[in-house]
């Protein structure tokens, strides 16, 4: 599961072939993709989260504009790396991250543990600010960073 994360997103870092609508944080370009946002993860050892969504779903828009809009306007990102991931667009990433789950949206968060793994924890459907805030801290506070 998580090794075809990774190995994706070496055959993509390696290829560029990804052309997914990214959305950043913080003092980046809002128009980033997967491949830059999980080489930022690494190479400032951030958590890596990814919303797959589709512009067709109310539940996606609304969560990008409300949820995701108002935490990178107020810093709650600045510790994570964020990809918006268009499941239409990027079927294949989009299916790879999600598991094989359909549901959409899916907040995915990726961080790596203490022996080099990544762990994986997610979200499904509209989330307000509050739940969003705590996955990041539950997972910055296991990283010793919260």
């Amino acid at each position: 599961m998580l090794s075809l994360f990774l190995g994706l997103t070496v055959a993509m870092a390696t290829n560029g072939s990804v052309a997914t609508e990214v959305a950043h944080v913080s003092n980046q370009k809002p128009d980033q993709n997967y491949t830059l946002a999980y080489k930022k993860s690494v190479e400032e050892d951030k958590p890596l989260m990814v919303v797959v969504g589709a512009p067709w779903c109310p539940a996606c828009e609304t969560l990008k504009k409300t949820t995701i809009a108002n935490m990178q306007n107020s810093g709650e990102l600045d510790g994570v790396s964020v990809a918006l991931v268009d499941r239409d667009a990027e079927p294949e990433l989009a299916k790879t991250l999600m598991e094989d789950e359909k549901m959409i949206p899916q907040i995915i968060l990726y961080s790596k543990t203490s022996d080099g793994r990544w762990s994986r924890r997610k979200l499904t459907g509209y989330q307000p600010v509050q739940p969003v805030r705590s996955l990041i801290k539950r997972v910055t506070a296991t990283l010793g960073r919260g």
